[in-house]
């Protein structure tokens, strides 16, 4: 259920402004778990490669949608308040987990092995976050 609710409140888009006081939160008790997840016998969050792999892939969704709402919307009280609370978390798993959630990564160019020689690497790891634009997903009313 858990999964759920972080997958329902991290994808939103056009409540972040709205209801900036509910997100920040949110992510201040995101990161109060995170900090207790090995308290609990098995940990509060799975976080190996698969389940922090769908935890890093929500944050980074919801780093690029507050960047793009602080964009249109300028800085104003209640999206700063998201912005620092999503700072604190960024800088939690930055910390503990290694994680970089921005988006600023090479998708392809030259690595140096060992032994000095050179060869030309490509990743297709990131292709699939790209939801922003026609891309980005809608909520359909029925």
């Amino acid at each position: 259920e858990w999964k759920r609710i972080l997958a329902l409140v991290l994808t939103c888009e056009k409540s972040v402004q709205s209801e900036s006081e509910f997100f920040a939160r949110f992510l201040r008790l995101l990161k109060q778990q995170l900090e207790r997840t090995d308290d609990v016998e098995g940990g509060l969050f799975d976080m190996s490669d698969d389940g922090g792999a769908f935890l890093k892939a929500l944050l980074k969704g919801f780093k690029r949608t507050l960047g793009q709402t602080l964009e249109s919307t300028g800085e104003k009280d209640g999206i700063e308040d998201v912005k620092e609370e999503f700072e604190e978390v960024e800088n939690w798993v930055k910390d503990h987990y290694r994680w970089e959630l921005g988006d600023e990564f090479v998708r392809n160019g030259m690595l140096e092995l060992e032994d000095g020689e050179m060869v030309t690497m490509e990743t297709k790891e990131l292709e699939g976050e790209d939801e922003s634009g026609e891309y980005a997903p809608v909520v359909v009313d029925l």
